[in-house]
């Protein structure tokens, strides 16, 4: 009698762990369905894609802006070029997603990239430039504007900004000889 009893406990701990172990592969199956069906439905839809993605990149822009425009671009030159390499970094990872939605039809995340990097390259130039001058033709854009980061939101805001300046240094600097 108690080895029946032994052996009846045994099936049934036996049946109940698989019928634990089945349920249990199925809630993960539809746990794996359902965010594969996640990853399909972003990928589906790729205008949602590219306009999440072009929110993410205006939020670095601003981000790397707002950086930017409280150095002096003659001595923390190196400081906003680093900023400026950085930034053209987050433009390359983006890239590669931005040229496969391109090819899906949607060429809106590839052009901003493309004018951001133009304006980034630009912005290095000028900042080069910028370096060259002598230090008493410094630009610090916080303390001259107060209000700076109302009118400079943009890499290209920040390049004319600058081009801006070392023109008016430049024409200073002759007419002083």
């Amino acid at each position: 009698m108690r080895l029946k009893s032994i052996i009846v406990v045994g099936a049934v701990l036996a049946c109940s762990t698989l019928l634990w172990g089945c349920g249990n592969r199925t809630a993960n199956n539809a746990s794996q369905q359902q965010n594969d069906t996640v990853r399909s439905e972003s990928w589906s839809d790729p205008k949602r894609l590219e306009a999440s993605h072009l929110e993410a990149l205006e939020r670095m822009e601003k981000d790397h802006i707002h950086r930017m425009v409280s150095l002096s671009s003659s001595t923390d030159g190196d400081k906003v070029m680093t900023m400026l390499e950085r930034s053209s970094q987050k433009l390359e990872e983006m890239r590669p997603l931005a040229e496969m939605l391109q090819h899906e039809g949607h060429p809106a995340l590839l052009q901003r990239i493309q004018d951001m990097s133009g304006d980034i390259q630009g912005s290095k130039s000028v900042v080069a430039e910028m370096k060259k001058l002598p230090q008493d033709g410094k630009i610090k854009i916080q303390s001259e504007n107060s209000d700076s980061l109302h009118h400079i939101s943009s890499f290209r805001d920040y390049r004319q900004y600058m081009q801006e300046k070392i023109q008016t240094l430049n024409k200073n600097n002759t007419d002083l000889h």
